[in-house]
């Protein structure tokens, strides 16, 4: 029983590699297309490496000045938030709803504004809240998880834009190619035609 040939074999002589007497232009053509579309691919992962550390760095930074600048605190809500509502299936319309609440700022002065919190708190309830340094209730402090997903997602989606458009020449290369082997096949048909027609 004959051996089936290795991965890489396969794959050189799908992509006509070589001197395949078979292999037309267009067919080396098309080989050169699939090898600088892998090779661009994979000299771009550097790159969107480098824009994930950017965006880590980025992150980083704006994780310790957050850290540095907010703290968390206790404020008093002031109103009944509204209950919970649920579709059909039993999952929440929403996971949070906005109600007025007070709070003391640095420095002593009360604070009243909206606040996020869960559905059914009532009038009187503490919730934990972060304020910036001016007493304002803001978002709690970005983490390095959050980070380090920030940053994963961005190498990750400059790569596979990348790929996309790749993917497209790719796809737009090929028909033009077709037409090409189509020709050439039409030619060399009817010389063959031809020559059978003289002889």
């Amino acid at each position: 029983m004959r051996a089936q040939p290795g991965i890489f074999t396969a794959v050189r002589r799908r992509l006509h590699v070589g001197r395949n007497p078979l292999a037309r232009l267009s067919d080396r053509l098309e080989a050169a297309l699939v090898i600088g579309v892998v090779l661009v691919a994979l000299l771009a992962i550097p790159f969107a490496v480098a824009m994930g550390s950017e965006a880590y760095d980025a992150g980083l930074r704006r994780a310790g000045e957050e850290t540095a600048d907010r703290h968390e605190a206790t404020a008093v809500l002031v109103a009944d938030a509204p209950p919970a509502q649920v579709r059909f299936d039993g999952v929440p319309v929403e996971e949070t709803v906005k109600v007025r609440a007070r709070w003391t700022a640095p420095g002593g002065p009360v604070r009243e504004d909206v606040v996020t919190v869960d559905p059914g708190s009532g009038t009187g309830d503490e919730i934990p809240i972060w304020l910036d340094g001016k007493g304002n209730a803001v978002g709690a402090p970005v983490t390095t998880a959050d980070v380090a997903g920030l940053g994963a997602g961005a190498g990750a989606a400059f790569w596979i834009v990348c790929v996309m458009l790749l993917t497209g020449f790719f796809l737009a290369g090929r028909p033009i190619l077709g037409r090409l082997r189509g020709a050439a096949w039409e030619r060399e048909w009817r010389r063959v035609s031809e020559n059978r027609t003289a002889a």
